[in-house]
Order: structure tokens, then C-alpha cells, then sequence
């Protein structure tokens, strides 16, 4: 009997302002992944929503550092991810 893998229970739901930041330094997300030291399709995932369904502080400071973003920016974005993507799941009526 196959197992249920919980990582895919919830429909994905993408961090459009990975993607924006990322894209507006001009760095390719396989670039990121080796500076984050994370696999290519890790670090997609997470930039998709399919992964990381609370990215860990440790691994937002280094995002943020490689970025060379706003550290108070990206941890209100990744507060703004996470509230939407609880309204989107509630929408979707999945708990």
C-alpha cells in the first residue's frame, strides 16, 4: 500500500517575490541553489510553493544575503506568502 506523501497534499502556491528579487539581480535560480548550497529542484520547489511550506530563518538570511536584499523586506514578504497562501488553502477548503 502506497503512503500518502504530505508534500504534496496542498496545491502549490508560488513565491512570486523569490522569483521578482531573484530575477531583478540577475541571478539564475540554479546559480542561488549553489550559493545556497540546496539542489536546483529543492530551491525550485521552494521558489514554486511546492516546498518550504515555512522556509526556515537560517534559510531566508542566506536567500536574503545572496540577494543582497532587505532582510526586513524579504521576512514581510515571506509573512505576506505565508497569509496568502493560508487564505488561498482555506479558499481551496484544504486543512
Amino acid at each position: 500500500m502506497a503512503l500518502i506523501d504530505a508534500r504534496h497534499k496542498y496545491p502549490s502556491y508560488p513565491r512570486v517575490y523569490l522569483t521578482q528579487k531573484r530575477e531583478e539581480m540577475n541571478i539564475s535560480a540554479e546559480e542561488l541553489s549553489r550559493r545556497l548550497d540546496v539542489s536546483k529542484s529543492y530551491y525550485y520547489a521552494l521558489e514554486n510553493g511546492s516546498r518550504g511550506h515555512n522556509i526556515g530563518v537560517l534559510l531566508l538570511s542566506k536567500i536574503t544575503v545572496c540577494l543582497n536584499a532587505d532582510i526586513k523586506e524579504m521576512f514581510d514578504s515571506e509573512i505576506r506568502y505565508i497569509n496568502e497562501r493560508d487564505i488561498f488553502l482555506k479558499r481551496k477548503k484544504i486543512k
